[in-house]
């Protein structure tokens, strides 16, 4: 009966144990009564002839009593004449009436018989027939609650939208799949869940799933506690006697526990109502279990963790470690306990964190955070040394998305991995698979703990010759950036994902001493981006410490790059209304780039158009006017009329104009800048709309109001596309069109716009600055010419 016997193993699952009933070797009433009753199904195969050799079959009548039992699902077959070749060379002498008269009284009995003519047809029908028949009886299971799940978590925070999700799914027939990194609490949410539900439950059961090769006798563990299989049955048995009582039964759950991947773990889930729990690191699990990502902590489950442990612990000291740690909950757990034991102040903590992270995470509670992830990291080195190679440079920038694009800036003896598509993809998808980092189209990013670990075991260790990991971090941030940012809004959506990285290579704890001066550069880089953004006390702190490593690399001042960064440091320090500081830093930068390049080198002149500006900001008009003059001229010879650094003095220029009183002068250069701006960089360049800016305040002195207002709307609409709401360019536009409002007698809605202009001042510039104190007298007088208290706001 090889058709037969096919079909049954194509089944698979749906056939738990089979008892063969054969009406040739044995007589029929030694037929296994025990296993008759223990039965879903009943087969018979009605067939006479066997191959080329002709058997006598006797059919009783226990026979035909069982196929036509009412308590089982039957499958009857009757093998046609045909089967097996012409019927007369196969007729049987002996037992043909007999074995008519018998098929004929199968027919007649009113149960669905088929009759099959070709082993192929027996094969297909009775394998459907297999999968698709609904059981009529359920398999008994013992008396009792049989409970093989862990104890619950003494203390446990937060996740009620995910286990609310996990009952949903776990409801509407499917298996969950809590997903999610190491140490973010998939384990302790299938264990609350198991506790709190347990109720519900006749049999739970636990099944650590890392060894695929162990999964088989934790499963076989549980068939012999349902006495389902003996010591002496094999595993297989075991396993096929519990999937078939499994599968006839509610009320029990499975949960596998660290699962690695759904091939090794499909053939082990038995179907039916019951539920099954998987845990895994990996995020591919599609069309075998419903999946529920499991995240980090928000930060007031953090906090609350933290506090229920150490009460003391204040709100903002919670924050910083929560912060820290990265919300991730085994580590706030785990800190949580250790504070409390130790009495270590919020200080101490996050000091000992940074500096000896492996060893404050080694500490076990209810396991150890570092401990974990280094198994991780273990299989790693064994079995993807390149996906190691690459989560050690993530580990090294900031724990935010890191662009792929970057990845391809590692030296040449590395960057062979990231260049061969076949092995970067095999790179990442051991990343992906082990739940070690969040892998998208674009973009990698790995947790801040687990990198501060990963670079606990790297920091003197890197595949290159005299290099370690922190240059590598640099070299490639320094290969990988874009085009300039200032006054470039065309790559500031390249430069806004690195600025993070940008920040945690250049950082001042690392050791970097060969490349101090690339890491200068990269500080000056990142302060252009931010400052031409509008974060000019983002800006600040990061041109100072460009300006202090370049002049401690340097033996004398005058190097082109410790000027250029501290021409830098003053426009950032002027902007800042930090005037009489920019304008100590300009005079002396002036003096030596004369001294040092000469009077018409363009960054000479760079200096001089920005000690102009000192000189304004400072009230003193007629010598900023003689400078911008002489900056103009020299730039008209040297770049010609409509270069950009041309058009910038001639800009300078027409306000120094405007402020002495030469009101028409200042409008017609304006009004030639301006188009010529216009012409060169396009309308939208920022320079074009500080033009159009100047232009307005002209025509406002020309007493055109209406003019300057529609031009003041028309460029704070465009500045808000370009550079943002609460860049400081776009508030001075919102400030411009408050005045023209006054000017044309609408102060209720010039007050409502300053008011709207000063709350973005204080928050971009500082209440002491004097742009925002300017902004704030205004706003007072629109109160007291409305009549209302000036001082309210």
């Amino acid at each position: 009966m090889a058709a037969a016997e096919s079909a049954v193993a194509r089944a698979g699952d749906a056939v738990a144990d089979m008892a063969y009933f054969t009406a040739r070797d044995i007589p029929p009433e030694q037929v296994d009564r025990e296993k008759l009753a223990d039965a879903d199904v009943y087969v018979l195969i009605a067939g006479f002839h066997y191959g080329s050799v002709i058997h006598e079959v006797s059919y009783t009548e226990q026979e035909f009593q069982t196929a036509t039992d009412n308590g089982l699902p039957r499958l009857v077959f009757i093998l046609g004449d045909e089967t097996l070749g012409p019927p007369a060379l196969f007729r049987d002498l002996q037992n043909g009436a007999r074995q008519e008269a018998f098929r004929q009284r199968l027919q007649e009995s009113g149960i669905t018989t088929s009759v099959v003519h070709s082993p192929d047809q027996l094969e297909t029908l009775l394998l459907q027939a297999l999968v698709e028949l609904p059981r009529s009886r359920q398999a008994s299971m013992p008396v009792g609650r049989i409970w093989g799940v862990p104890a619950r978590t003494v203390q446990f925070t937060g996740r009620e939208e995910l286990l609310a999700g996990l009952r949903s799914a776990l409801c509407a027939g499917q298996p969950a799949t809590v997903q999610g990194m190491g140490g973010v609490g998939k384990t302790t949410t299938a264990l609350e869940y198991s506790h709190r539900y347990e109720d519900e439950y006749d049999v739970a059961w636990w099944v650590p799933s890392e060894d695929p090769d162990l999964i088989g006798g934790r499963l076989a563990d549980l068939a012999r506690a349902l006495d389902l299989a003996t010591d002496q049955d094999s595993v297989e048995i075991a396993l096929a006697r519990l999937q078939g009582t499994l599968r006839s039964r509610d009320r029990w759950l499975l949960i596998f526990d660290n699962a690695e991947d759904s091939s090794t773990l499909q053939p082990f889930l038995p179907g039916g109502d019951g539920h099954v729990i998987i845990t895994s690191r990996n995020p591919d699990w599609a069309g075998v279990a419903a999946a529920l990502p499991v995240r980090e902590f928000t930060r007031v489950e953090s906090v609350e963790v933290l506090q229920s442990r150490v009460p003391s612990l204040s709100d903002s000291d919670a924050d910083r470690i929560a912060d820290a740690l990265g919300d991730l909950p085994l580590a706030v757990e785990q800190a949580a306990r250790l504070l409390s034991v130790t009495g270590w102040t919020a200080d101490v903590y996050l000091e000992l964190l940074a500096e000896r992270a492996a060893d404050v995470l080694a500490n076990k509670f209810p396991t150890s955070v570092a401990a974990a992830w280094a198994l991780s990291f273990e299989d790693l080195a064994r079995n993807h040394p390149n996906a190691l190679l690459v989560l050690t440079l993530v580990a090294w920038l900031a724990p935010e998305p890191v662009p792929l694009t970057l990845l391809t800036q590692l030296p040449e003896s590395l960057a062979v991995i990231v260049r061969d598509p076949l092995a970067f993809a095999e790179a990442t998808t051991a990343l992906r698979e082990r739940g070690l980092a969040d892998i998208t189209a674009t973009t990698i990013q790995l947790h801040r703990v687990p990198a501060a670990l990963l670079r606990g075991r790297t920091e003197q260790d890197s595949p290159l010759r005299d290099s370690r990991w922190p240059v590598v971090a640099v070299r490639v941030l320094e290969a990988g950036l874009p085009d300039s940012p200032w006054y470039n809004p065309v790559v500031w959506p390249l430069w806004r994902p690195l600025l993070p990285h940008l920040l945690a290579v250049t950082d001042g704890s690392r050791e970097v001493a060969p490349v101090t001066r690339v890491v200068a550069d990269l500080l000056d880089r990142a302060a252009t981006y931010l400052q031409s953004r509008g974060d000019l006390r983002g800006a600040l702190p990061l041109f100072e410490r460009s300006y202090t490593m370049y002049r401690e690399t340097v033996v004398e001042d005058d190097d082109p790059n410790v000027l250029s960064s501290a021409n830098n440091l003053a426009v950032v320090l002027s902007d800042l209304g930090q005037y009489k500081r920019a304008f100590d830093l300009d005079l002396d930068t002036l003096a030596r780039r004369k001294r040092v390049l000469g009077e018409d080198d363009p960054y000479t002149l760079d200096s001089a158009n920005n000690f102009a500006g000192d000189l304004r900001a400072l009230g003193e008009w007629r010598r900023a006017y003689d400078l911008d003059l002489d900056t103009l001229a020299r730039r008209k010879r040297l770049l010609g009329d409509d270069h950009p650094d041309t058009l910038s003095s001639a800009s300078n220029l027409a306000v120094d104009l405007t402020a002495l009183g030469e009101e028409e002068q200042a409008y017609k250069l304006d009004q030639d800048t301006f188009a010529r701006r216009k012409r060169v960089l396009g309308d939208d360049h920022p320079d074009t709309l500080e033009s159009a800016s100047n232009f307005a305040i002209d025509l406002v002195g020309m007493g055109e109001y209406r003019r300057a207002h529609d031009l003041d709307l028309d460029t704070l609409a465009r500045r808000k596309r370009v550079l943002g709401d609460d860049h400081p360019s776009t508030l001075d536009s919102a400030r411009s069109v408050a005045h023209d409002l006054r000017n044309l007698g609408e102060v209720q809605r010039a007050h409502d716009l300053e008011k709207d202009a000063l709350a973005c001042l204080k928050r971009v510039l500082g209440d002491e600055h004097p742009i925002t104190i300017d902004s704030a007298r205004s706003l007072a007088a629109d109160r007291k010419a409305l009549g209302l208290d000036p001082a309210a706001d």
